[in-house]
């Protein structure tokens, strides 16, 4: 099963030279690392909504499919009946918003499968979390031995700084011409949620190549003014 054309608020697809990694730099090399060379290593990625463990993990994905392995993403939460009852057959599989697990029987016993699957395969697997898992909440109190297990990953959380750079590296990687007078002022007159962000990035781009002039805080109030 493959999910990496998966999108996400109509961005483009996540790789790891869209990903600025401020205070997270060691933790994109120790996946650009897994990426390279997945094998029997299990490792849990935690972060807030909106701090990039999507991004990532579709990163880490693409980085392996380059490296010559097969690699799935799977966003737990949005699998059907059809996608839980599949076997995922990679050197690499990740899988994304393990939280449901918790609360969700069908969900916790394809995860603890899928997890003893890639250990006995001694293949990779990468997961994220918004938090570790009270494990003595879980519906299938297994499970939560086998995450306790797992290597763990912390993204820092984002402050206003970490927002504007996000855009801006992320405005330069695309060659879209971004003011930094006009990051802040999105920043301010707009959600602080990172992929509502870039994807406003987005719809100013259109604005600008349309009107053939960078991206302005006039520019910025006249597509807010729009919407």
């Amino acid at each position: 099963m493959s999910q990496l054309a998966l999108a996400l608020g109509g961005l483009d697809a996540p790789d790891f030279a869209h990903f600025w990694p401020g205070g997270d730099a060691p933790t994109a090399a120790r996946l650009q690392a897994l990426a390279r060379a997945p094998e029997s290593t299990q490792v849990l990625l935690l972060g807030a909504a909106g701090h990039g463990k999507s991004h990532l993990l579709l990163a880490t994905c693409e980085a392996a499919r380059a490296a010559g392995f097969g690699a799935s993403y799977l966003p737990l939460d949005r699998l059907d009946d059809a996608g839980l009852a599949d076997a995922v057959d990679d050197e690499l599989v990740a899988v994304d918003a393990i939280d449901c697990a918790c609360r969700d029987r069908t969900r916790a016993e394809w995860l603890f499968a899928q997890i003893n699957r890639q250990h006995d395969r001694g293949r990779a697997l990468l997961l994220a979390a918004r938090a570790l898992p009270d494990t003595s909440a879980l519906v299938l109190p297994d499970l939560g031995s086998r995450l306790l297990r797992c290597e763990r990953l912390a993204l820092a959380a984002h402050n206003d700084d970490t927002r504007r750079a996000i855009l801006l590296h992320r405005a330069a990687a695309d060659g879209i011409p971004l003011d930094q007078a006009a990051a802040d002022y999105l920043l301010h007159h707009h959600s602080r949620d990172l992929r509502a962000l870039l994807a406003r990035l987005k719809e100013l781009d259109r604005a600008a190549l349309a009107h053939g002039r960078r991206i302005t805080v006039p520019l910025v109030r006249k597509v807010n003014e729009g919407t």
